[in-house]
C-alpha cells in the first residue's frame, strides 16, 4: 500500500486531479451499465451513526467538562447546530439521504485505488478521497502511527475495570449507560472536590468514547468495542494526537466499497418477476460516518 501524504483539515485545499492524470479513468467505466442505474434501481439505506449523541454530550457535560472535550480533538463537532443534531426530535431534518448516497453508489466506478471512490456523475468523474474526508471532517487525516510495545504497555485497564466491571464484551449501548450514570453521579464527602474533579475528567473521557464509537466509528450494535481503544482514551495526550481522521475515513470506505451494486443487481434478475419490478427497493447498510460522504458530493 503506497504511503498517504499527512493531511492536516486547515491545510489548503487540494488542487483539482486532472483528467488525463488518470489513464485509467479515461473509459469512464461504471460498476452498472448506464441502463441499470437509470432504470429506477432503487434501495432503502440505513446508517448507524447518531449525531445526536453530540446533542446529549452537549446537554449532559457541564461548562467545565464541555471546555475540556471542545480542547479534544473532536471538540469542533460542539460548533454544530445542537438543534439540528437532534434532527427528528426538532423536524429539523439533519438525516442521512439515503436515495442521493444510493444514486452516488449506483454510479461508481471500477478502478484500481484501494484508498479513494471514483463516481460517474453526469459525464464526469468526481473524487472521494482522504484529503476531501479530512476538509469535510475537520479530523486529522495523517498517517497511522507504529505504536511501541512500551506504548502499549502504559495503556490501563482502568476505564474497562472501573465503569464496565472488566468485561471485554462492551457494546455501545453500555458506553451510553456509563455516560449516563456518570452525569448523574455526585461525590461527597470530605474528599469531594478531588472526586468530583476525577469524575469530571472520566466524565469526558467517556463522553469521547462515546462520541467516537456512537456518530464516527458506528459499527454494528452487536461488535464489541475495541480494548485498545477504551484504554487508550484513558491516556488524553496520546488519544487526542491520534489520526482519528485516518481511521475513520478507512472504515467508512470499507463500509462503502463493500457493497457490491453490480451482484445486488445479479440477485434481483435472480428473483421471481414479480420481484424484479423496479418499484421494488433493495436494503443495505453503511457503518462508520458515511455522512462525510454525503457532504463531501453537497
Amino acid at each position: 500500500m503506497a504511503t498517504e501524504t499527512a493531511i492536516n483539515p486547515s491545510s489548503p485545499t487540494p488542487p483539482p486531479i486532472q483528467h488525463q492524470s488518470l489513464p485509467e479513468l479515461r473509459n469512464l467505466r461504471t460498476i452498472l451499465d448506464r441502463e441499470v442505474y437509470t432504470n429506477k434501481f432503487l434501495a432503502k439505506i440505513t446508517v448507524k451513526e447518531q449525531l445526536q449523541i453530540l446533542a446529549e454530550i452537549k446537554g449532559a457535560l457541564k461548562e467545565s467538562e464541555l471546555e475540556l472535550f471542545r480542547g479534544s480533538c473532536f471538540g469542533h463537532f460542539l460548533d454544530l447546530d445542537a438543534g439540528w443534531m437532534e434532527g427528528d426530535k426538532t423536524g429539523k431534518r439533519n438525516m442521512f439521504a439515503g436515495q442521493y448516497v444510493h444514486f452516488l453508489m449506483l454510479r461508481r466506478m471500477s478502478t484500481m485505488k484501494k484508498r479513494e471512490l471514483w463516481f460517474l456523475v453526469e459525464g464526469k468523474p468526481a473524487r472521494f478521497f482522504i484529503h476531501e474526508f479530512a476538509i469535510v471532517t475537520g479530523l486529522v487525516c495523517t498517517s497511522k502511527p507504529f505504536l511501541a510495545l512500551e506504548e502499549r504497555v502504559k495503556l490501563k485497564d482502568r476505564i474497562r475495570d472501573e465503569y464496565f466491571k472488566g468485561t471485554t464484551q462492551i457494546k455501545v449501548d453500555d458506553i451510553q449507560k456509563a455516560f449516563r450514570s456518570l452525569c448523574d453521579k455526585e461525590e461527597g464527602g470530605k474528599k469531594k472536590a478531588e472526586k468530583e474533579k476525577d469524575l469530571t475528567t472520566d466524565r469526558v473521557k467517556i463522553a469521547l468514547l462515546y462520541f467516537m464509537k456512537g456518530v464516527l466509528l458506528r459499527a454494528d450494535p452487536k461488535r464489541n468495542v475495541s480494548t485498545f481503544h477504551m484504554n487508550m482514551v484513558d491516556d488524553l495526550d496520546m488519544f487526542n494526537s491520534y489520526p482519528w481522521g485516518t481511521v475513520v475515513y478507512d472504515t467508512t470506505v470499507d463500509s462503502l466499497r463493500g457493497k457490491d451494486m453490480a451482484e445486488k443487481y445479479r440477485e434481483r434478475l435472480r428473483k421471481p418477476p414479480h420481484k424484479q419490478l423496479s418499484d421494488v427497493k433493495e436494503t443495505y447498510t453503511l457503518y462508520s460516518f458515511p455522512f462525510a460522504f454525503q457532504v463531501s458530493f453537497s
